[in-house]
């Protein structure tokens, strides 16, 4: 009898880390087990919900994303990212259908999955659960860090958990490998030293100031929220329209105008979160690549939506070739100086996730990092629009950034009635 040795297991990958991972990598060994890196989302699910079906499909699309399961090597010399064998980690389950307070049960659980450390050098790169609330109600949490996945990446996880519980073929998602080496040929190329020029030259006039993270640290924010009122919606894509601009470039432009109202600063500095996927060898792959992007708005008393809105969208022109430059890298060469004021996100297309007919999807996000001052995100589908204002806790208390939130709603409509008057007065806490 000839007897077989077993096969040998397959040998990990090592790869780079992107420079995004690098950056976070670097504030995981600073300081070990933290949770501000820490991203979360929930979808609730209303309605004849399949669970064996929603298991498979959860199985199935956490399978298909490596950059959930790798595996990360720190010689003290260089980071890598082992790629090898994946097994997706089972969800928790509680059936808290029979609880006295179904939902502030469910609240308590997800907070304690958010705010438990992950173990990134042992491989824990997100945990979930799924909590049924009641008959038909059916919550998904997940919880990941930003070193595996930016917002871009889990709207793909996010679509690809729909396509599979809907029972659709999917291609698969394209190489992780590809866009991490993408990642690291933009480092050594010409583009980056141009790129590195023109976002130095935004700040070429502005007096130096140390950044405030310095001093008092990033924190997880205190956050308010509210849905715009649909003929607010309405009239805001209306009006941009009339003023010949993208509605988002007037939301930047109401943001920019809110922040000299608030501060006085005459030079805004919007953190603009960029994805960096449109034709790059990323697009379809979910992982950690995105970057922010310094927009400089210059914001006088007088300014009005108008004038705000086209120095926005000429701002946004003429930045965005440039987008692949890691704002860490402007910062050291900035020497440390404050690159910020508000960053401001608007997603255009913010659709939840579509299961299938008969199923009501209501997608939260509970957490996507820390923030250094206030962060406000615009988020848009079918005519709605819903914001979020995250403040440092250090600088707002909770009714502060709800106040926040409202002024920003009650200024845009003031200025969508009359884009010629001036904006910043209408954002005042007593206009």
């Amino acid at each position: 009898m000839t007897l077989t040795a077993p096969p040998a297991p397959p040998v990990p990958r090592a790869l780079p880390l992107t420079q995004a991972q690098l950056g976070l990598w670097a504030e995981e060994r600073e300081q070990p087990g933290g949770t501000l890196n820490h991203v979360a989302e929930t979808l609730d699910l209303c309605g004849p919900l399949d669970p064996v079906r929603l298991r498979a499909a959860l199985s199935d699309t956490l399978r298909e994303v490596p950059a959930l399961h790798v595996r990360f090597r720190d010689d003290g010399q260089r980071v890598r990212q082992l790629l090898g064998p994946v097994t997706p980690r089972a969800p928790q389950e509680h059936d808290l259908s029979g609880h006295p307070d179904p939902d502030a049960r469910a609240q308590a659980i997800t907070g304690a999955l958010l705010d438990a450390p992950l173990d990134l050098p042992g491989g824990e790169l997100y945990r979930h659960a799924l909590l049924r609330l009641g008959p038909d109600h059916l919550r998904w949490v997940f919880v990941t860090h930003h070193i595996a996945l930016d917002g871009y990446g889990m709207h793909l996880l996010l679509e690809r958990l729909a396509a599979g519980y809907r029972q659709e073929a999917c291609a698969p998602f394209d190489p992780l490998d590809a866009a991490i080496l993408e990642d690291g040929a933009y480092q050594a190329s010409p583009d980056r030293a141009r790129d590195r020029a023109a976002l130095n030259a935004v700040y070429s006039d502005l007096p130096f100031e140390p950044a405030p993270l310095l001093t008092r640290g990033l924190k997880r924010g205190h956050r308010a929220g509210h849905d715009l009122p649909p003929t607010l919606v309405r009239d805001l894509r209306a009006g941009a329209d009339r003023l010949g601009v993208g509605w988002p470039d007037a939301l930047f432009a109401l943001s920019a105008a809110f922040w000299h109202a608030h501060t006085g600063e005459r030079a805004t500095l919007i953190a603009a979160p960029v994805m960096l996927r449109l034709g790059s060898a990323a697009a379809r792959v979910p992982c950690m690549i995105m970057n922010l992007l310094p927009l400089r708005v210059n914001v006088t008393p007088n300014d009005s939506l108008r004038v705000l809105a086209a120095q926005v969208r000429e701002a946004r022109t003429q930045a965005q070739p440039h987008a692949r430059y890691r704002y860490e890298h402007l910062w050291a060469d900035l020497n440390g100086r404050r690159l910020f004021g508000p960053e401001v996100n608007v997603l255009p297309f913010a659709a939840p996730p579509d299961l299938g007919p008969g199923l009501r999807v209501t997608a939260r996000t509970l957490a996507s990092g820390p923030v250094e001052d206030l962060a406000l995100t615009f988020s848009g589908w079918a005519g709605t629009l819903h914001l979020s204002v995250d403040g440092h806790p250090d600088l707002y208390t909770p009714a502060q950034v709800g106040g926040l939130c409202d002024r920003l709603i009650r200024g845009l409509d003031l200025a969508l009635r009359d884009p010629d008057a001036p904006l910043p007065p209408l954002l005042r806490e007593h206009a």
